[in-house]
C-alpha cells in the first residue's frame, strides 16, 4: 500500500505539546533570568512521485520544517548578558541540539558586542530564520534563504545604531568560522575567515539594507566522491581532481529594500555569489513579495528566481586507452553532471491568520518551474530522468513564540 502519511512522531508530538504554552509571555521569568521560546508545527505535499524538493515527496509529511527552541537569557548585569538556545528538529538533514550560544556586552544603548555561537546575519530574515512566526511565508524563497550560505558561525560581532533627521542607521561587523557536518551528503563543510558586514537604514516604513560576506576558505569532504579524488590523485590526474574538489574562496553581496506599513508590504531582496570553487560558480538569486493585511489576515505574492553559471569542466582522462582509464573518465563524467545546477523559478502564492497575540495559521502553494537538465533544487527519484522539473509544493503550517 502506498505511504500517504510520513512524519518523525515523537519530535512532532514534543512540538505540538508546546501549545499547552500558548502565551504571549515568557515561559519564565526572575530578576536575572528569562526564558522564552518558540515553535512550528509544518505540513507539506509535492505533487509529482518523480523528485523530492527540499525533503519533500509526493507524501504529505511533517518533518522537514517542524521544530521548536527554548531560549534562555541572562543578565550579569546592565551591560553583560549571556544567552543559549536550544532547538529539536524534526528533519533528518538538520541536526538538533545548541543552535546559539553567546555573550552580549553593551557598554552603551548604541553599542553592541557579541561573542560565541552567533546568527549569519547576512539576509533580511536571516537572523530568525527558524522563528516562522517572524516572517510572512511557511518556507522563505528557496534561491536565497535555503541554499548556500551558512545560517550560524563561531566568532565575534559588533552593532552599532544612530538616529539622524528620522533616519536610523544600523551597522554590524563580524569575524568568525563555521564547522558542521551534512547529514543529507555526508560531508563535513568548514569555512574560516568568514567575515562579513551589514548597513541597514530605515526611514518611516523604508529600509535599505547593504550586506556582504566572504569565506576566505571554504571547505567540504565529501564522503561519496573522496575515493573518486583518490584515484585521480594517483594516476596524476590533478587538475581534474581539483575541479571536483571543494576548496577555495567564496564571497556573496546583497542589496534589499522593503516598505511595511499597517495596510500593505512590499519587499525585495537580490544576492550575487561568487567562488574560485569549480562546482559552485557564479549564482544571482532575487525575490519580489508583496502582501496586503485584512485585520488579522495577511494575503501575499511572491515571484523568486535563480541562475547559476558554472565554468566548463574539463575531463582530462582520456577515452580508449585501457578499459582502466575509460571506467575513470566516465566515473568523472557521472559525477561532474550530479553537482546542483540550480536553475528555479517560483511564484508563492499564501496566507496569513493571526488569529492570537502569539499565534499564526499559514497556508501556501508554490509553484516550482525549474531549467531542464538542471538540479533547479530537486532530487530526482529512480522514475525520475524524465522530470520536467515542474511541481507544485502545498504547506500548512502553525507558528507561535511565547
Amino acid at each position: 500500500m502506498k505511504k500517504l502519511i510520513k512524519t518523525n512522531m515523537p519530535l512532532i508530538a514534543l512540538i505540538i505539546a508546546f501549545a499547552c504554552c500558548l502565551t504571549s509571555h515568557p515561559v519564565w521569568s526572575a530578576n536575572s533570568l528569562e526564558i522564552t521560546g518558540f515553535a512550528r508545527a509544518v505540513g507539506g505535499y509535492l505533487d509529482t512521485e518523480r523528485a523530492s524538493f527540499k525533503g519533500y515527496e509526493n507524501a504529505f509529511s511533517m518533518s522537514e520544517k517542524s521544530l521548536a527552541a527554548v531560549q534562555a537569557d541572562y543578565q550579569f548585569s546592565d551591560a553583560l548578558s549571556g544567552s543559549a538556545q536550544l532547538l529539536l528538529h524534526t528533519s533528518e538533514e538538520r541536526n538538533s541540539g545548541v543552535e546559539w550560544l553567546y555573550l552580549t556586552y553593551s557598554p552603551h544603548v548604541d553599542v553592541v558586542f557579541n561573542a560565541g555561537r552567533l546568527r549569519t546575519p547576512f539576509l533580511k530574515y536571516s537572523d530568525v530564520i527558524d522563528v516562522g512566526y517572524a516572517y510572512p511565508w511557511i518556507s522563505a524563497p528557496q534561491q536565497l534563504y535555503g541554499s548556500y550560505l551558512f545560517s550560524q558561525y563561531e566568532g565575534v560581532n559588533v552593532r552599532y545604531r544612530q538616529s539622524i533627521n528620522g533616519f536610523a542607521l544600523g551597522y554590524e561587523a563580524y569575524y568568525g568560522q563555521y564547522n558542521d557536518d551534512n547529514n543529507s551528503t555526508e560531508s563535513d563543510v568548514s569555512v574560516n575567515g568568514l567575515l562579513g558586514s551589514v548597513i541597514n537604514v530605515d526611514y518611516e516604513g523604508f529600509q535599505v539594507r547593504l550586506a556582504s560576506v566572504n569565506g576566505s576558505r571554504v571547505y567540504a569532504d565529501i564522503a561519496e566522491i573522496a575515493p573518486l579524488i583518490g584515484s585521480l590523485t594517483s594516476a596524476n590526474f590533478n587538475s581534474t581532481a581539483d575541479q571536483l574538489k571543494i576548496n577555495g574562496s567564496a564571497n556573496a553581496y546583497l542589496f534589499g529594500l522593503s516598505y511595511d506599513s499597517f495596510k500593505w508590504y512590499a519587499n525585495t531582496e537580490w544576492m550575487r555569489l561568487t567562488s574560485n570553487i569549480n562546482v559552485l560558480g557564479t549564482i544571482s538569486s532575487f525575490y519580489i513579495s508583496a502582501g496586503y493585511y485584512v485585520d488579522e489576515l495577511l494575503i501575499h505574492i511572491t515571484y523568486a528566481s535563480s541562475r547559476q553559471s558554472l565554468p566548463e569542466f574539463e575531463n582530462n582522462v582520456p577515452l580508449n586507452v585501457n578499459p582502466q582509464l575509460n571506467q575513470l573518465h566516465n566515473a568523472v563524467q557521472q559525477v561532474s553532471r550530479a553537482f546542483p545546477t540550480n536553475d528555479l523559478d517560483s511564484l508563492t502564492l499564501g496566507a496569513r491568520w493571526d488569529f492570537m497575540s502569539n499565534v499564526a495559521l499559514k497556508a501556501e502553494m508554490t509553484l516550482l518551474k525549474g531549467k531542464p537538465n538542471k538540479t533547479s533544487f530537486f532530487d530526482l527519484a529512480s522514475n525520475g530522468n524524465d522530470f520536467d522539473r515542474k511541481a507544485v509544493l502545498s504547506q500548512i503550517a502553525l507558528e507561535w513564540v511565547f
